[in-house]
């Protein structure tokens, strides 16, 4: 007999990033949630996603500094790759945090089910857990943390082995000869980042007319993200669609289509990457509950749907499908069923693992234009960094976005080492308020890549010190 209560204060479906956060949260408030999950504790970020991306990520990082290090006098023999080794130390990691996760949720209250659950009208939770046990809960409040899937490509079905979607990806247990990745958007890029440093050459395809099709990338920091790849050895094909892949004599190939030509790239693997769609196929079509036609849920600023007493987070609400995001929508959520408030966020930071690393917050200049601002831009390109010039990373820039008006700042974008730590100042000053301006005032250390944002905000009125203000 199953030892759940069949009325909880709330249920939880799903524990990622938003699930697990959601029920830390609640339980240090002083409710009693259940999180059910038919998977790992951790959902996709820390088990297939963010966490072993990055581990490998900086694992393999290494590689591709060799010859900036005999650059600069520092030489090394060639380097063996254990990729068993490689895979053992990202699983290693990702059994720490889970299991800490784990633990972090009964520490605070709650209850951890391994199951798997079905949303009814009423509404409740059928929950079928991994004995075979059925039982059906009544809660108080309902968040759904389901997260999302990968998108299957017609022509490139996953049930064939050399088919891969970025689970099979991630822990890579052979390198092939030859991948082409279906997609050139923050996994694809990332996984041909990683899959070029371990010696794969590496093909990506993407219909759109640019990479990373879906971000606000200046067009400066665009090219300058093109040329990285390429000096890589990592080629790219926008404006591409892929139509299907064959095999013959052994070879594969994938088939498609730019400009009306026919195309093909030799593949011993693909990886389609062309996205991600929400979970929500456990949810009985006659609860009535408001999903748009991309079938994401609907939700208001505190993470409401239109069903009384049900939430939703994470990737299962829409873009930006970001585990940070999922986290801090957890957080609004939990203070709404506690009755207690909390301001939702103005922006939302994203950030990309290529080499050299990108991310951006806020809106581009395009956005800011279309949004009726009359947009001001200050820019500082790494190569006129002390810092970037002293570790041999001057591919890049920052770019920043203003009012004119108002000098508010509106948005920034990096392209450059240590981007995705960096880019939580540009967020933070645009969630404060703060003017360009006063980002130029503040003072930053030297020598630093931080002193790069300074300098960007001190371009945007003409007054940067290390580099022209045109």
């Amino acid at each position: 007999m199953s030892e759940l209560d069949e009325n909880p204060e709330v249920v939880i479906i799903g524990a990622g990033p938003g699930g697990y956060t959601a029920a830390i949260r609640l339980g240090q408030i002083g409710l009693e949630p259940v999180v059910i999950d038919g998977e790992n504790v951790g959902g996709v970020c820390l088990n297939w996603g963010c966490i072993p991306t990055k581990t490998v990520y900086s694992t393999t990082e290494p590689l591709s500094k060799l010859s900036s290090w005999r650059r600069r006098g520092v030489d090394f023999s060639d380097p063996e790759i254990s990729l068993e080794k490689i895979t053992a130390h990202q699983k290693k990691v990702v059994d720490r945090l889970t299991g800490g996760v784990a633990k972090l949720i009964a520490g605070n209250g709650g209850k951890m089910v391994a199951g798997n659950a079905e949303i009814l009208p009423g509404p409740k939770v059928k929950v079928t857990e991994e004995d075979g046990e059925e039982v059906t809960l009544t809660p108080d409040n309902l968040i759904i943390a389901s997260g999302s899937s990968p998108i299957e490509l017609p022509g490139f079905p996953f049930e064939d082995d050399d088919i891969w979607d970025s689970r099979d990806a991630v822990f890579p247990t052979e390198a092939p000869e030859k991948l082409v990745i279906l997609g050139a958007g923050v996994i694809g890029l990332e996984m041909g980042t990683v899959y070029s440093r371990l010696g794969s050459e590496v093909t990506i395809v993407e219909m759109k007319d640019s990479i990373l099709p879906t971000s606000n990338l200046d067009s400066r920091i665009s090219s300058y993200l093109k040329r990285a790849l390429q000096k890589q050895g990592i080629k790219v094909a926008t404006g591409t669609r892929a139509a299907e892949y064959r095999k013959k004599d052994g070879r594969g190939s994938v088939l498609g289509e730019n400009d009306g030509e026919e195309v093909s790239f030799k593949a011993d693997n693909v990886l389609v990457a062309v996205g991600r769609k929400p979970r929500t196929d456990f949810i009985d079509g006659t609860l009535d509950l408001d999903i748009d036609e991309r079938g994401f849920i609907r939700t208001e600023k505190n993470c409401k749907t239109n069903i009384d007493g049900v939430y939703a987070i994470g990737d299962v609400t829409g873009e930006p499908l970001l585990a940070h995001k999922a986290s801090h929508e957890a957080l609004i959520a939990a203070a709404a069923i506690a009755g207690e408030d909390h301001e939702p966020f103005k922006v939302v930071p994203a950030a990309v693992f290529t080499d050299p690393e990108y991310a951006d917050v806020g809106l581009s200049a395009e956005e800011a234009e279309a949004e009726g601002f009359e947009p001001i831009i200050g820019r500082f390109p790494l190569r006129a960094s002390g810092k970037a010039l002293a570790m041999d990373e001057t591919e890049g820039a920052v770019v920043l976005v203003a009012d004119k008006s108002s000098d508010k700042l509106l948005g920034g974008s990096i392209l450059g080492p240590n981007a995705s730590d960096m880019i939580a100042e540009i967020g933070l000053a645009i969630e404060s308020g703060l003017t360009i301006s006063e980002v130029a005032n503040a003072v930053h250390p030297h020598p630093t890549l931080s002193e790069a944002i300074m300098e960007a905000a001190e371009n945007a009125h003409g007054r940067a010190i290390h580099t022209g203000n045109r």
